[in-house]
């Protein structure tokens, strides 16, 4: 991997971690075409730790608050919505990672998540919840539920899991802030499982990673701000066009 793929799969990392397009879907057509299958592990980990650092920098008043008050209630929910990903992970995890090579599979992913973006359209509710601290215990089972399906590429975790929380009533603001608050967990996972291939690999190449992380945090931030403004607009469902378009180019 030279530094132009480096800086490309960065911004890509950055941009498609938090829109509902899909990050995992992106970088497994990326590296595929690049034929870099199994691609940088090392590189991949420091994706996710710059995307992570982009959402406590993003969140880091609520998460300030939920840690003074000591908000249980919102803890509780944020586990329950974790435990249906870690347990699908690990059950799983050889499946979910052989679908990363298959184009196939990818589109078909795009769209499950575009069809999961229409349905905020065709089916609009209004928002019973004005608070995270509202949510039932089910909204998050329902919610971390979606997150699961969501470990598989083409499947948005940012996409189908503020629609879930659009189609469980929940408010746009509300949807969102709990989506990625239950990111958290998910994402640090991610990157404390890759920590072995990050140890292995990490004796080169400093440059590249460092250049990674900085530039998947500054564009993580960026498209953070983006998302929060469309689903303010209730434009949430535009992303599923573009979806629908990849998804037919990949098949030709």
């Amino acid at each position: 991997m030279n530094i132009l793929q480096a800086i490309i799969l960065s911004i890509v990392q950055g941009i498609t971690e938090f829109l509902p397009i899909s990050s995992s879907g992106h970088l497994a057509i990326f590296q595929i075409f690049w034929q870099l299958p199994d691609a940088p592990i090392a590189f991949n980990a420091l994706l996710h730790f710059g995307t992570l650092g982009a959402i406590l920098a993003i969140f880091h008043q609520e998460i300030k608050k939920i840690l003074q008050k000591k908000n249980w209630k919102l803890i509780k929910l944020i586990i329950i919505g974790t435990i249906p990903a870690a347990i699908f992970g690990f059950f799983f995890q050889s499946t979910i990672e052989a679908q990363f090579s298959s184009l196939k599979f990818i589109s078909f992913s795009f769209l499950i998540t575009a069809s999961f973006l229409i349905s905020t359209r065709i089916f609009k509710t209004t928002s019973e919840h004005l608070e995270i601290k509202n949510l039932s215990y089910f909204d998050a089972l329902i919610i971390g539920i979606a997150q699961a399906a969501a470990l598989f590429p083409g499947i948005s975790r940012s996409g189908i899991t503020i629609s879930t929380g659009l189609l469980r009533k929940l408010k746009p603001e509300i949807a969102y802030k709990f989506s990625f608050l239950l990111a958290i967990p998910v994402i640090l996972g991610a990157f404390i499982l890759q920590i072995p291939g990050l140890i292995q690999q990490g004796h080169n190449n400093y440059l590249i990673y460092i250049l990674g992380t900085l530039i998947s945090f500054l564009t993580g931030i960026i498209s953070l701000k983006i998302l929060e403004k469309i689903l303010k607009k209730g434009k949430l469902f535009w992303f599923s066009l573009y979806l629908i378009i990849l998804s037919v180019l990949i098949l030709i």
